[in-house]
């Protein structure tokens, strides 16, 4: 039984185990991924503009999927070729030989890559988004790294599993500078004795 797409798109297992999508196309079945990190960079070339035009809609309807492939029709070539087992050649011979097949490859493409697609845009504070501006990938990579994940485990995460991993681990950052500032200032007040015990209360069992 298939899973229904309002479903899917929600599960952070689909993404943690880094599962495709099927179609059907005719006597072949495609397997259509999530896009790595690892060639994430070939990724944003072809995909940027894509993105930015479906302003984070969640269900791609075939209205949409019609105006994405004939204004982004080399874009889409490029973004199918990253995540399927097909070459440029095949991908173009499939849009002029049935288009229907191709318009459910891109929307295939899009589901599959939902994570990338559809981002909810959180709001900073001015200070914040200077610092995220002056930050460059190493940076994320980095925190990931001390977080406990080899270079090439984050190369093979697919896009959305980097996000959400990455996402983890500022949380986890920012909780631990938050305890440590409660240490602190619990160490500034408290007497020897009741700061030992707030040590105790907060150790893990």
């Amino acid at each position: 039984m298939s899973v229904p797409y309002k479903d899917f798109i929600m599960n952070d297992f689909f993404i943690a185990s880094n599962r495709s999508l099927k179609l059907s196309a005719g006597d072949v079945d495609l397997e259509v991924r999530q896009i790595t990190m690892k060639d994430f960079d070939l990724w944003l070339v072809a995909s940027s503009e894509i993105k930015t035009s479906l302003k984070n809609i969640e269900v791609y309807s075939d209205e949409i999927l019609k105006k994405i492939v004939s204004q982004f029709e080399v874009q889409c070539y490029s973004i199918i070729n990253l995540v399927t087992d097909l070459d440029i050649d095949s991908i173009i011979k499939t849009k002029i030989n049935n288009l229907d097949i191709f318009i459910e490859l891109v929307k295939k493409t899009l589901e599959a890559n939902h994570a990338y697609f559809y981002e909810k845009t959180v709001k900073r504070n001015r200070r914040a988004q200077q610092s995220e501006n002056a930050e460059s990938w190493f940076d994320s990579l980095q925190l990931l790294v001390t977080a406990g994940h080899p270079h090439e485990s984050i190369m093979n995460m697919s896009y959305g599993t980097y996000k959400h991993y990455l996402d983890a681990a500022v949380k986890a950052y920012k909780r631990n500078i938050a305890t440590q500032a409660g240490i602190v200032r619990v160490a500034q007040h408290a007497a020897a004795k009741e700061f030992k015990k707030y040590l105790d209360d907060i150790k893990p069992d």
